[in-house]
């Protein structure tokens, strides 16, 4: 009888974890085929996933000890609250979190040699991250929460890393400014996750809505900037005109 009730939950909880994942692989996919000229190794990007995956335990860790601080310090109804908690608590935790992942693991690696490398291993390390966290939201919340969030979160999650990584690569190919670009690195995806969090807080339906073309942008923006780290290469054919490769 034990058997058959293990049977029938673990029949319950892999669907679920199924849809979890199942963003990550396409989104991790998606952007690993675009590593064209000089792909990266197999071991070392499973690395940086799981540096990302075990990350959420001190995310959440450190998360419960700033929230229970900012709820010390600043009242819950105040707006200064709200921002406090979405850009600092949640975004530059999370991805203070992963940034140091993409930096012990992968930055001073030998195989991080093309621009493009710290935007697939951003990607990797933010991937990695959404995965554990995904399983955790889908395991409470059930397929509609693992559908909202494959639309939503994980994609978020992935142009959060691009943004990081588009940075750290330019950081790492930088002699004159390579300080600049580490602290882009982090910047950048700290205020677009924090702003994107803000919006889906706020309790009205027309910030919400505000998440779509802030999306938009970040598809652009970061497709744009695969682009502009690919024409980078130095394993890119010298004869192989601009745009023939994307």
């Amino acid at each position: 009888m034990l058997v058959e009730h293990s049977k029938r939950k673990a029949g319950h909880v892999m669907p679920l974890v199924a849809i979890a994942l199942a963003p990550i692989f396409a989104l991790f996919t998606y952007f690993y085929v675009r590593d064209q000229y000089e792909k990266e190794p197999s071991l070392l990007l499973l690395l940086v996933f799981g540096g990302g995956f075990l990350s959420v335990v001190p995310v959440i860790l450190l998360g419960q000890i700033f929230y229970s601080i900012l709820n010390f310090l600043v009242d819950p109804r105040w707006l200064l609250h709200d921002l406090i908690e979405n850009f600092i608590v949640i975004a530059l935790v999370e991805e203070g979190l992963k940034f140091l992942v993409v930096l012990q693991l992968a930055y001073r690696h030998p195989a991080f040699n093309e621009p493009y490398d710290g935007m697939l291993y951003a990607i990797t390390a933010s991937l990695g991250f959404a995965a554990l966290e995904n399983i955790l939201y889908v395991l409470n919340g059930g397929l509609v929460v693992g559908f909202a969030r494959m639309v939503l979160s994980v994609p978020a999650h992935a142009l959060f890393g691009a943004f990081m990584g588009y940075y750290a690569g330019r950081a790492k190919f930088s002699v004159a400014h390579s300080k600049h670009y580490l602290f882009a690195a982090l910047l950048f995806p700290t205020l677009l996750h924090g702003l994107y969090n803000f919006l889906l807080s706020i309790n009205r339906g027309e910030f919400a809505l505000l998440v779509v073309p802030l999306s938009l942008f970040m598809w652009w923006r970061a497709l744009r900037q695969v682009r502009i780290a690919s024409l980078r290469s130095p394993f890119r054919p010298q004869n192989l005109p601009p745009g023939e490769d994307s």
